[in-house]
């Protein structure tokens, strides 16, 4: 909501006066490491690390946004994202069997600042990057995992790059990377005080988009 005020004061100048769009898209959402807990065993002679990271599955999402441009290169951009994905704790090195842990609802939004290297022609390249702000619900939980109740937002930034291909001067074809750091939903509370070797890194979440855009 602070982003969608700030995004309405910036816009509070007459429609007729300004540059707008919209898109819609959708496409896999890759999503990084939540929690990792490294454990080491060993005998005698040998021993030898393993580390478990809880994670979710990549999940198709859908992203919508609205846009207005400012001059011929800058813009800026009001962007949703929805999408939910199965809970897991795997292994980091590849192998062993993953464990469900329930499902995630993740919604995202991101207000990045646009640089348009070209305004004209069929194919336009764009870079992005700004504040983004993260909810997440668990449902469904399976036990593996100490399940927090509601929701938590977690602030974080967002940064990457996207092509267009404008068929007419109305609408687009866009494709669209992004890489999404926020604080981990997980806290160490959540976990008994014993356990030993535990890490709450800052996920990498990684949007990869295609969808279409409607100027007006």
């Amino acid at each position: 909501m602070r982003f969608f005020s700030l995004f309405l004061l910036l816009a509070a100048t007459p429609l007729l006066a300004q540059n707008w769009s919209a898109g819609i898209s959708t496409g896999p959402f890759v999503f990084g490491d939540f929690v990792q807990r490294t454990t080491r065993t060993g005998t005698e002679t040998s021993s030898s690390t393993t580390t478990l990271r809880l994670t979710a599955a990549p999940r198709p999402g859908v992203a919508a946004d609205i846009e207005r441009s400012f001059t011929e290169h800058w813009a800026l951009r009001l962007e949703g994202t929805f999408t939910d994905s199965k809970l897991s704790v795997k292994n980091k090195s590849g192998g062993g069997v993953s464990i469900d842990a329930g499902k995630m609802d993740v919604t995202t939004w991101v207000m990045p600042l646009v640089f348009n290297f070209n305004r004209h022609g069929a194919f336009r390249v764009h870079v992005f990057g700004g504040p983004a702000f993260a909810t997440y619900k668990i449902r469904n939980g399976a036990g593996t995992i100490k399940e927090f109740s509601g929701q938590r937002g977690r602030f974080g930034g967002a940064a990457g790059a996207g092509l267009q291909w404008w068929m007419n001067d109305d609408f687009a074809f866009e494709g669209n990377v992004q890489d999404v750091v926020t604080a981990s939903p997980f806290e160490r509370s959540d976990f008994p005080a014993s356990t030993t070797g535990l890490k709450i890194p800052k996920p990498h979440n990684v949007h990869t988009t295609i969808g279409l855009r409607y100027r007006f």
